[in-house]
């Protein structure tokens, strides 16, 4: 009895405690310059529902799919609501995992789309971790090392050049500067934005002013993020330079946004005005570090890829209400043989053979894109008659 006892309580005694993880490192995916990892959500069926969650540091609520949502059962918390004609829904917040350590989603906005399996048109992705989540953590996305990180504030030790980047304790958005012709200028740092987006009206300032500096019309490739009447008419612009902290970036390109969308709207969501988002064609030849706390990034630059993103056939593109993918503008510098072979209005059902039917914004863009020159054959439904056309692949910009 007595040793039985004695047995019992060194069992207790050296029985590890279960802890919780303070951080996690976990693959990074990289598509059309967005950065998505694999979440984890516990099913009805007692198995794990694992799906694709963009990181987005410009992120509101945390946002679940219609998929994703019938899997895992999440619960309604209140009736929907209409955003921009789209249903959104209101969800209680569940358990959510990544790599096994359980997301803190204390006082986090959780919703659903109850319209749609992904998160938006651009990504295969079926929600967004937002700015929110990531805030109560520090964090780290290695573009180049292709993985991300979540610790409990003060775990990690940051690496790279220390730049400030201040962030709205209401929104959890972080604001960093960067010098353009010798001036600064606030931008949001917006890893959900595949491409950096600029104030049209300080695009087409700096255009009037510098007619050498490259520019075309049509928000092309990965620029190409939603789709619709605005991206037809976007100007895109390569700039000479553009210098963040002690780094000159060479020839970064820019897509216009409609004027006021960030002097007027977006600025109120930050520390101080912007003009814009520096957004995955800046941010992906960096290991971004965000100190959340203290409101500071450090940035680690690897040898820069080589841009590729705007050699490309030159279309703009948007998913119709069948999940098609249709023609709704032409880039102003698209070969001759794009402008004459391709309408507004065309579907796209394959490129080069590759079926397109169900695939994203960012998925076609890869696709459409290639060195300068070569060609590419796509398949076009035109008045209700399969075509064919052979085009050219451009250095757009």
């Amino acid at each position: 009895m007595t040793y039985a006892w004695l047995f019992a309580s060194w069992l207790f005694w050296a029985a590890p405690v279960a802890t919780k993880p303070v951080s996690v490192t976990v693959p990074l995916i990289l598509e059309g310059n967005a950065p998505i990892v694999e979440l984890e959500f516990p099913a009805p069926s007692g198995k794990l529902r694992k799906a694709r969650f963009l990181v987005d540091t410009g992120g509101g609520a945390l946002l679940l799919g219609k998929n994703l949502m019938v899997d895992i059962a999440a619960k309604p918390n209140g009736p929907p609501i209409e955003d921009e004609g789209s249903p959104i829904q209101p969800l209680v917040p569940m358990s959510v995992h990544l790599g096994g350590m359980e997301l803190d989603l204390t006082d986090v906005s959780v919703a659903g789309l109850p319209a749609s399996q992904w998160a938006g048109p651009r990504n295969e992705a079926e929600g967004i971790i937002p700015a929110s989540v990531l805030r109560r953590y520090d964090v780290v996305f290695d573009y180049p090392g292709r993985q991300f990180s979540l610790a409990k504030p003060g775990t990690l030790k940051f690496q790279g050049v220390k730049v400030p980047a201040p962030v709205l304790a209401a929104t959890g958005f972080p604001r960093i500067e960067a010098t353009i012709e010798g001036s600064p200028y606030g931008f949001l740092l917006d890893t959900g934005g595949s491409f950096t987006m600029i104030s049209r009206t300080v695009m087409d300032a700096w255009a009037k002013q510098n007619p050498p500096w490259p520019s075309e019309v049509g928000a092309v490739s990965f620029a190409n993020m939603f789709g619709g009447a605005k991206e037809n008419e976007a100007l895109m612009l390569r700039l000479p330079e553009m210098k963040i902290g002690s780094f000159v970036i060479g020839q970064p390109a820019a897509v216009s946004r409609p004027a006021g969308t960030f002097e007027q709207w977006m600025s109120k969501m930050m520390t101080s005005p912007i003009i814009g988002s520096l957004a995955g064609n800046v941010l992906r030849n960096f290991q971004v570090s965000i100190d959340y706390q203290n409101g500071f990034v450090y940035l680690l630059q690897s040898r820069p890829s080589p841009e590729t993103d705007l050699i490309s056939v030159g279309l703009v593109l948007e998913r119709d209400s069948t999940g098609s993918l249709v023609v709704t503008g032409l880039s102003s510098n698209a070969s001759p043989d794009v402008r004459g072979g391709v309408r507004t209005g065309d579907k796209l059902l394959a490129i080069d053979d590759v079926d397109m039917s169900g695939k994203l914004l960012a998925a076609a863009a890869g696709a459409l894109q290639g060195p300068a020159g070569s060609r590419k054959r796509l398949t076009i439904i035109r008045a209700g008659q399969r075509q064919v056309v052979t085009v050219t692949v451009k250095q757009l910009l």
